[in-house]
């Protein structure tokens, strides 16, 4: 009796050599050694697609010639990030100062068979750009390393190129899954921001409008997407050489509805307001996006290897109008509803 009793009262610590078999989770975070250099290559692409279309005018139905060649081929946007980033300083998972090299910038956009490259978007290639957080304010103060230029074009740039937004908060373990929400998906939607401005030469009525659509399209946006979520499951490891990467897949679904009656209200009222154009204008869009990726993370040296991910867009367009302009009025209605077919795709390499 006395030798189970030993037992019972010694069985705590013999258990304690067992724990040691017992399987830890994963711990994905962003730890990059101060000091590290990271080249990563960012690809956007978007293709837009006219799948239907109706407009008339005071009340007629417009013949389908009268819209164009607006269904016959896709609108693309294809832009090309390369940048070289050095964490010079991070803390408790947090850039502390970052500088950022935009080796490679480029943008095509147009129809189809005859896209463009936009120069504007290139402004910015050769420049070095530091990120240095500024405890007081709460927010990263940006300006040109060791040389000068357009601040303006600074406005749209995040430090937050690491897809950070998409990592567990804790060590996690095959199958587990989690949720991301919030102002920190427009890391993952966008990495890094866009470096584009209306240029010194758009105008005043061009920066008027970029302000204006901020402010209306922005806290909406905001709002019509406060329940959209990207869901993230953890899938194990794989080997890639000798490093070792977390795999995350991910999936994400929402919709969401904006009011453009203001913001159209306000370009006609700023480009013919003073031809004595006035209008009355009801316009709405409905939105869904949903898609899946993957992101893979190296473990060991702390930040992301590799990231990509797909989407579907869907926009439902309503716009209703009447417009009085030089003693004559308009009445007309456009529907309209548009697909897009997303890709984003980040590589790197130290």
């Amino acid at each position: 009796m006395k030798t189970l009793s030993r037992l019972l009262a010694a069985s705590p610590l013999l258990a304690l050599p067992l724990l040691a078999f017992v399987p830890r989770g994963d711990e994905v975070g962003f730890h990059p050694a101060d000091g590290t250099s990271l080249s990563k290559k960012l690809e956007l692409s978007a293709t837009f697609y006219v799948d239907d279309i109706s407009a008339s005018m005071a009340g007629q139905e417009l013949p389908p010639e009268a819209m164009g060649q607006i269904m016959d081929q896709g609108l693309l946007f294809e832009a090309v990030v390369g940048v070289t980033d050095e964490y010079v300083s991070t803390k408790g998972g947090k850039v502390q100062q970052l500088l950022r090299t935009f080796d490679d910038l480029s943008l095509e956009a147009g129809p189809e068979s005859e896209a463009e490259n936009v120069d504007e978007f290139a402004k910015l290639e050769d420049s070095t750009i530091e990120f240095r957080w500024d405890e007081e304010s709460g927010e990263y103060k940006k300006s040109y390393h060791e040389s000068e230029g357009d601040d303006a074009l600074l406005e749209n740039l995040d430090v937050n190129m690491d897809l950070t937004a998409l990592l567990p908060k804790g060590e996690v373990g095959e199958g587990d899954s989690w949720e991301v929400k919030g102002k920190n998906l427009a890391t993952v939607f966008l990495p890094g921001g866009l470096p584009a401005s209306p240029g010194d030469d758009a105008g005043d009525e061009a920066e008027e409008m970029s302000e204006l659509f901020k402010e209306e399209i922005g806290a909406q946006l905001e709002e019509a997407f406060t329940e959209f979520a990207v869901v993230c499951t953890y899938k194990g490891t794989r080997e890639d050489g000798d490093k070792k990467l977390g795999v995350i897949e991910l999936e994400f679904k929402g919709e969401g509805a904006l009011d453009l009656s203001d913001l159209i209200q306000s370009a006609i009222d700023l480009q013919g307001g003073d031809m004595g154009v006035e209008a009355d204008v009801t316009a709405s869009v409905d939105l869904t996006l949903e898609g899946k990726g993957t992101l893979l993370w190296d473990l060991a040296a702390g930040y992301v290897n590799h990231y990509e991910m797909e989407g579907d867009l869907v926009v439902n367009v309503d716009v209703e109008a009447q417009i009085d302009a030089q003693g004559q009025s308009f009445e007309g209605a456009l529907s309209a509803e548009v697909s897009g077919d997303l890709k984003w795709v980040m590589s790197t390499e130290q």
